[in-house]
């Protein structure tokens, strides 16, 4: 049977130590495990301030165009409106051959309306990109919402003040944020888990 090492006459503390030595050793691994995929994700965070700068301009653009369309159907309608209401006047007193002329001016403005509308409708397109753009910026709050989330439970759950109830509760709570990983963390979670280790 060996002898147990003795540091100036001193088990117990030779066992600290040990245990201590261990302890960092599973901390440097967990800040490691945790720490790379931070960074990663931290260096997108530019990324995603370009998307929502590009995703102002592209709304103002959008909603500029769509305002000078309508304008101009607003324009052609009231344009229309006063016509129509000449030819009423117009088919009263029986006069066909202006009739028909005015009939056929309205005509020609109301199918100018159905380009405006179809550019309209085009213009209207940069909403598809806008929730592209808002699909990724969403992945990325997620993404790195998870890695500070996590990094508060890994660190919460050694600090001293630590209960065995709270650690039994935070070691839950980081199952189920690790089983939320391939879907949305929910908000709830996020919440319980900041406030557990009191960030509020």
């Amino acid at each position: 049977m060996e002898e147990p090492i003795v540091l100036n006459g001193n088990v117990k503390l030779y066992d600290e130590l040990g245990e201590l030595a261990r302890y960092l050793e599973s901390a440097m691994r967990k800040v490691a495990d945790v720490g790379a995929p931070m960074a990663t994700k931290s260096a997108q965070l530019p990324q995603a301030t370009a998307h929502l700068l590009d995703l102002n301009k592209m709304t103002e653009d959008g909603t500029m165009e769509v305002m000078r369309l309508a304008e101009i159907i607003q324009d052609n309608r009231a344009r229309a409106a006063k016509e129509l209401a000449a030819i009423i006047s117009t088919l009263e007193a029986v006069d066909c051959r202006t009739l028909a002329v005015r009939l056929g001016k309205t005509t020609h403005e109301l199918a100018q309306d159905d380009k405006h509308l179809m550019d309209i409708m085009t213009a209207l397109s940069f909403q598809d990109l806008v929730a592209q753009r808002v699909k990724k910026l969403v992945t990325i709050i997620e993404d790195v919402q998870c890695k500070l989330v996590e990094l508060v439970v890994v660190f919460g759950l050694k600090e001293d003040s630590a209960t065995p109830e709270t650690q039994g509760k935070a070691g839950e709570m980081l199952r189920q944020l690790e089983a939320s990983k391939s879907t949305a963390i929910k908000q709830d979670l996020a919440d319980e888990l900041l406030s557990e280790f009191g960030f509020k």
